[in-house]
C-alpha cells in the first residue's frame, strides 16, 4: 500500500470512529505514519482529502453501472434497477453518505463545485435512464420523476438515521423503486410538469457517440488479434460513421455480425458490446 493509500484508508477509519469534525490532520499523521510534508503533498486540506474519496468512490459506482450494460439490455427494467442498487450498495460498504453531508457544509470551492456538477450529473443520468427504460411517452416528465426520486429517497435516509430507526437501507430503496413505477403510471394519465426535461443536443450526442464508437474499435484493432473479417466489418462502421448522415440501422447489423463473430470469451467482447449499446442508442434516438 503507497503512502497516499494509507493516508486515505486511515482518513476514512477516523473519520466513521471519531467523525469528521473531531479527526485532526495530526490524527491522521500519527496512524498513518507520514509526515506532515506527505500528507500535504497529495492534499491541501481535509477537503479535499474528503474530494479524494468521494470522487473515487463516485468512479467506482460509474464503473460498476456501466459494467451492467455490457452485460445485459439497456431497456431491460431488472438491468435499470441493479444499477441503482450497486450505487446504494457502494455507498453503504463505503459509508459515504455522511462525508457527502458534510461535504454541503465544507467552505472549499472545488469541493462544492464538484458536488453541484455531481449532483446535475447524477439527475440527469436517471432522467436519461427512465426514458431508455420507460420509453418517450415519460421524456417531459422525467426530470420530475428523477428529481422526485432522488429527493425523496435522500430524506428518507437521513429521517431514519437522525431518528435512529431499525429500518433496513436496501427496505428503503426497494419503497422508492416501486414509488418510481407508482409514479410513472400517474405521470402518464397527467399533463402536469413541473421540470420538462431538456434533452442535450442531438448533434452534440451524435457526435460524442461516433467518437467513442471510434475509439473502441480502434483500440480493439490495435490492442488485439482479431480475424480479417472482423477487421473488414469494423472498417466499415468506421467508414459508415464518418458519413454526416449515418445509418444506424446498418451500423447495427454490422456490429450484430461482430458479436457473433467474436467468441463468448474473447478479451475484447465487452468493447463490441459497448459498440453495440452506443449504436442501439443512436438508432432510437
Amino acid at each position: 500500500m503507497s503512502k497516499k493509500e494509507k493516508i486515505i484508508e486511515v482518513a476514512k477509519q477516523l473519520f466513521r470512529t471519531k467523525g469528521y469534525h473531531d479527526t485532526a490532520i495530526q490524527d491522521i499523521l500519527e496512524q498513518s505514519k507520514v509526515s506532515k510534508g506527505t500528507f500535504y503533498n497529495y492534499f491541501s486540506s481535509k477537503s479535499q482529502l474528503i474530494l479524494y474519496i468521494i470522487q473515487k468512490v463516485d468512479a467506482k459506482v460509474e464503473e460498476q453501472q456501466n459494467m451492467l450494460l455490457l452485460e445485459g439490455n439497456l431497456y431491460d427494467k431488472q438491468i435499470f434497477y441493479s444499477q441503482l442498487r450497486v450505487k446504494h450498495s457502494i455507498y453503504g460498504t463505503e459509508k459515504i453518505s455522511e462525508l457527502y453531508n458534510i461535504s454541503l457544509g465544507e467552505n472549499d470551492d472545488g469541493l462544492q463545485k464538484y458536488m453541484a456538477e455531481s449532483h446535475y450529473k447524477e439527475l440527469n443520468w436517471l432522467a436519461e435512464r427512465l426514458i431508455e427504460v420507460y420509453g418517450n411517452e415519460i421524456v417531459e416528465s422525467a426530470m420530475d420523476l428523477s428529481t422526485h426520486f432522488i429527493g425523496g429517497l435522500g430524506y428518507q435516509f437521513r429521517y431514519s438515521d437522525q431518528m435512529k430507526l431499525n429500518i433496513n437501507s436496501s427496505d428503503i430503496l426497494d419503497y422508492n423503486i416501486l414509488r418510481l413505477e407508482k409514479n410513472i403510471e400517474i405521470t402518464k394519465r397527467t399533463n402536469q410538469i413541473l421540470f420538462p426535461y431538456k434533452s442535450p443536443n442531438a448533434v452534440d450526442n451524435q457526435e460524442k457517440a461516433k467518437s467513442k464508437i471510434q475509439r473502441l474499435l480502434n483500440k480493439v484493432i490495435n490492442d488485439y488479434e482479431i480475424s480479417q473479417e472482423e477487421k473488414e466489418i469494423i472498417s466499415f462502421i468506421l467508414d459508415e460513421t464518418q458519413n454526416s448522415y449515418i445509418r444506424w440501422g446498418v451500423c447495427e447489423g454490422a456490429i450484430r455480425q461482430l458479436k457473433i463473430l467474436s467468441s463468448s470469451q474473447s478479451s475484447y467482447e465487452h468493447l463490441f458490446n459497448e459498440v453495440f449499446n452506443i449504436i442501439k442508442k443512436q438508432k432510437n434516438i
